[in-house]
C-alpha cells in the first residue's frame, strides 16, 4: 500500500562555496589550475585538476537511482539540444551524487551503454564503458503538474525496485514557473524526506542544508548559468568532453550552483577513464 507523506515546500539550499573556485582555479585540493570556461581545449593536467573523487557513501547508505521525470503540462524550458526530462533527471542525479547518506546508482545511461556492449556495438568516440553496476534499492520518480496561474506542484514517488511497488509519495508546492534547478532540488528534498520516513537514511550533516523557505523560493541560480549547464549536459550526452567542461565550468562559476560543480567533477572522472557504473 502506498503511504503518502505530508506535503512540503521547497527548501532553499545554501550557496556552495566550492563553486567559487571552479571557473578560475579548478576544484580545491586538486593541486592544479583549471582552464577557464571560455578557453578551447584543456590539457591533460588541467583535466586532472578538475577530477575530484566521487563522495564515498557512508556505511549503510541505501542505494537509489533516478527514474522517469515527467511533465503533465507545458513547461518553459531553456535547454537547446536536451529535453526537459533528461535535464531535470541529471540535476536530480547531481543532487544525489553529492550526498553521502545515500548511494546514487546511475541507471539511465548505464543501461543503454550496457545493452549496446552486450550487442557488440562499437563504442562511440569519447564514450566511457558501462562498467559493473550494483542494483538500486529504490528508484525516485516525479511528475510536474501545473495547478493554477500561480501554483504548480511536483509529485514525487519512491519505488521499491525489487517489488516494483510505490512505497511512498509526496508533493512539493512550487511557484507557477519554477526554474529547473528549483524543481530538481524539490524532487531531491522530497526523496530524502521519504527515505528518512522509511528509516533508510544514514546520519550525515548536509553542508548546504537551510531552513525551509516559502513556496516562492527559488534556487538562486541565474537563467544564464542554467543555460550554460544544459549546454554542458547536451555536450556530455554526445560524449563531447570539451563542450561538457566549458558548459559546466561556466555554470559552476555561480556559487549557488552546486550541481554544476558535481557534474564537472564527474565529467573529468569519465573523461580520464572512469566507467558509468563508478561515476
Amino acid at each position: 500500500m502506498v503511504r503518502t507523506s505530508r506535503s512540503f515546500v521547497h527548501q532553499s539550499h545554501g550557496r556552495a562555496t566550492l563553486a567559487l573556485m571552479v571557473s578560475l582555479f579548478g576544484l580545491p585540493g586538486c593541486g592544479g589550475r583549471a582552464t577557464t570556461a571560455g578557453s578551447g581545449v584543456a590539457s591533460e593536467a588541467e583535466w586532472r585538476a578538475l577530477r575530484v573523487d566521487r563522495p564515498t557513501p557512508l556505511n549503510g547508505a541505501i542505494r537509489v537511482s533516478v527514474g522517469d521525470i515527467d511533465f503533465a503540462g507545458p513547461y518553459a524550458w531553456p535547454g537547446a539540444g536536451i529535453s526537459s526530462s533528461i535535464g531535470v533527471h541529471e540535476l536530480v542525479a547531481a543532487g544525489l551524487l553529492r550526498r553521502r547518506d545515500v548511494e546514487f546508482v546511475e541507471r539511465r545511461r548505464f543501461v543503454a551503454i550496457a545493452d549496446a556492449e552486450r550487442n557488440g556495438e562499437t563504442r562511440r568516440p569519447g564514450q566511457p564503458p558501462a562498467g559493473v553496476s550494483v542494483t538500486p534499492s529504490f528508484s525516485i520518480q516525479a511528475v510536474w503538474i501545473p495547478l493554477s496561474a500561480t501554483r504548480t506542484s511536483v509529485e514525487i514517488r519512491l519505488m521499491d525496485v525489487l517489488s516494483g511497488e510505490v512505497v511512498q509519495s509526496t508533493r512539493a508546492m512550487l511557484p507557477s514557473e519554477p526554474d529547473a534547478v528549483t524543481l530538481a532540488r524539490s524532487i531531491v528534498d522530497g526523496a530524502i524526506a521519504m527515505l528518512d520516513d522509511e528509516g533508510h537514511l544514514t546520519a550525515w550533516v548536509d553542508s548546504l542544508a537551510s531552513e525551509p523557505a516559502n513556496a516562492e523560493a527559488t534556487s538562486g541560480v541565474s537563467p544564464a548559468s542554467l543555460v550554460n549547464f544544459l549546454a554542458g549536459l547536451a555536450a556530455e550526452e554526445r560524449w563531447n568532453w570539451e563542450g561538457a567542461r566549458r558548459g559546466y565550468q561556466a555554470a559552476a562559476a555561480e556559487p549557488a550552483f552546486h550541481e554544476a560543480v558535481t557534474l564537472l567533477a564527474r565529467a573529468a572522472r569519465l573523461k580520464l577513464g572512469g566507467t558509468l557504473a563508478e561515476n
